[in-house]
């Protein structure tokens, strides 16, 4: 769903100017849309790829009437996919749809009541809900629960107008969404589907004595197609250029490559968060980065265990007064929100040993995840953090662990993730922290969450990282930064050991602009990430699509 997110927001927008004009307040009790028995209920997809239904699938007969669940206008009424759809919005962010219908009674604008007759059923029909755009459950808003809302203003002609045209786009996304989850479908199974097709096995023989209706599959197919390529991955991809375009052409203020800079004089500490698979017994890919030319003394500089505390130092000194632990890589493959108090808490006891001593932290990759987290919870009057730099994070969540959500959904992965689950449970495709830091886990659901006014952030990205692509390694209230060249062989753990990597720290540390670039790295700062996102997709959709019966 997040692909949508752009032309939501932008939609979202629009309606809260619609809803600032004088309209008449009303409350809406949803109904179901046709009586007949239910054929599939309400499944929220796991992940995006995953199998699911996103609304209500009823046995409704050939040339049964579908009514409105609600009174609202309609704002959508046609074919998607070649298939016929309804979408009336009620107000208030709730919208219903109707769809896989035989025949349209209603068109776009026009007003319906509840219990008012909008379609004919050409079979059964699927009904969905929304409310903000999120998809939700249609029982549960049957009879039962109340919906204050606010109809849409229509008095003004052109403003009417304006909401249906940008309504109508939107509604055209969503249900692509639904024909997808529908049909088994997605790009990759779309092309899988057209190339059999066209090889005649879903026909057999008979195919050939059919050609009228073999065509009407393939127009059908190449408008499919068309329609996905045209309105989702290309305008997506166009609209990246645009702004890596702009940015080339207008770049916001930076750090002249000669300027000369120095570590900060006074005394700080450095607390660091290694990543992934880290351990208290190995250095640690945050060991590339080195702080002790950042003007840090060894002994003020101290690794967050897993485990709680930090890792016992290895001299004497301040940290060897506060907890300490050690912790394997099990230990990172677990809940990240049972780890962020952990981390809360340690950040106090270094606070509490050093009294009036500045704090910057520094965390890779899901290191970096739980600074960002730990920063919103701890009381930054008694821990004075200044500045936190993430390197790799996957602050958006990341398509990577998206992958293996869908490998995990294929009928081999619900094989080795059952035998997983019993002898190895730790194991990636299984732990808790391969769905936190997917984007329909912990770490999407809180990409909005913003670093605190109070500290410096900045989130660096590798151009090429394919673990974490750099565009998902931005976080609200942070400058962010991408450093690194088209290589993306190593590129999540070597960025650390990068010139340009301790360049930006240090830029970071002076409270400075990230370093200037030329307009063509700018703008591959943003065309290369964006096609590796889009490729670790790819792979996601075929894998899922070869798995399809």
């Amino acid at each position: 769903m997040r692909r949508f997110v752009c032309l939501l927001v932008v939609f979202a927008a629009f309606a809260a100017v619609c809803a600032a004009a004088p309209v008449a307040a009303a409350s809406v009790t949803l109904r179901p849309p046709v009586d007949a028995p239910v054929l599939d209920p309400f499944r929220l997809p796991y992940g995006p790829y995953g199998a699911g239904n996103r609304g209500i699938e009823y046995d409704t007969a050939p040339g049964a009437l579908v009514s409105a669940a609600g009174p609202g206008v309609v704002v959508f009424a046609g074919a998607v996919a070649g298939d016929l759809h309804v979408t009336v919005d009620h107000g208030g962010g709730l919208r219903t749809t109707y769809s896989f219908v035989a025949r349209l009674l209603v068109k776009r604008g026009d007003r319906v009541d509840t219990g008012g007759s909008m379609a004919v059923a050409g079979g059964p029909l699927h009904f969905s809900t929304r409310v903000d755009g999120r998809y939700v459950d249609p029982a549960a808003l049957f009879g039962t629960r109340m919906i204050n809302v606010a109809l849409v203003p229509h008095d003004d002609v052109e403003i009417f107008r304006r909401f249906l045209d940008l309504a109508e786009r939107s509604e055209q996304l969503h249900l692509f969404e639904t024909w997808q989850g529908h049909e088994g479908g997605g790009f990759w199974s779309t092309v899988r589907r057209a190339i059999a097709i066209v090889s005649n096995v879903p026909f057999g023989p008979y195919g050939l004595l059919d050609p009228k209706a073999r065509f009407a599959e393939l127009v059908h197919l190449g408008e499919v197609l068309g329609t996905l390529a045209s309105e989702l991955d290309q305008k997506r991809l166009i609209a990246d250029l645009v702004v890596g375009l702009s940015q080339a052409l207008d770049p916001p203020p930076c750090t002249p490559s000669g300027a000369v800079v120095t570590p900060p004089p006074e005394r700080r500490i450095a607390v660091v968060v290694d990543g992934l698979d880290s351990s208290s017994t190995e250095a640690g890919t945050m060991s590339r980065l080195d702080l002790g030319v950042q003007g840090y003394e060894p002994e003020d500089i101290v690794r967050f265990s897993y485990r709680g505390g930090i890792v016992p130092p290895l001299g004497a000194g301040w940290a060897t007064s506060i907890p300490s632990s050690h912790y394997d890589s099990g230990d990172t493959r677990g809940d990240v929100e049972a780890v962020i108090p952990k981390l809360t808490t340690t950040l106090e006891a270094v606070a509490a040993a050093n009294p009036g001593v500045t704090i910057d932290v520094f965390g890779h990759s899901l290191g970096g995840l739980l600074v960002r987290h730990s920063l919103t919870t701890v009381d930054l009057a008694a821990v004075p953090v200044a500045v936190a730099v993430t390197i790799a994070a996957p602050h958006q969540g990341t398509a990577t662990a998206e992958l293996i959500e869908v490998i995990e959904l294929t009928a081999p992965g619900t094989i080795a993730a059952d035998a997983l689950a019993v002898g190895w449970p730790e194991h990636i495709l299984v732990a808790p922290v391969g769905e936190d830091l997917s984007k329909s886990g912990c770490a999407g659901d809180t990409a909005s969450l913003a670093f605190p006014e109070e500290v410096h952030a900045v989130t660096i990205g590798a151009r090429a990282d394919l673990v974490v692509p750099a565009t998902d390694t931005r976080a609200p209230g942070a400058v962010h930064v991408v450093v690194g060249g088209s290589v993306p062989l190593g590129a999540h753990n070597d960025i650390l050991g990068w010139v340009e990597t301790a360049r930006e720290v240090r830029l970071a540390l002076a409270g400075l602009a990230p370093a200037c670039e030329g307009a063509v790295d700018r703008v591959l700062d943003v065309v290369v990430p964006r096609s590796i996102e889009y490729a670790v997709h790819a792979v996601s959709g075929a894998i899922a699509a070869a798995d399809l019966p």
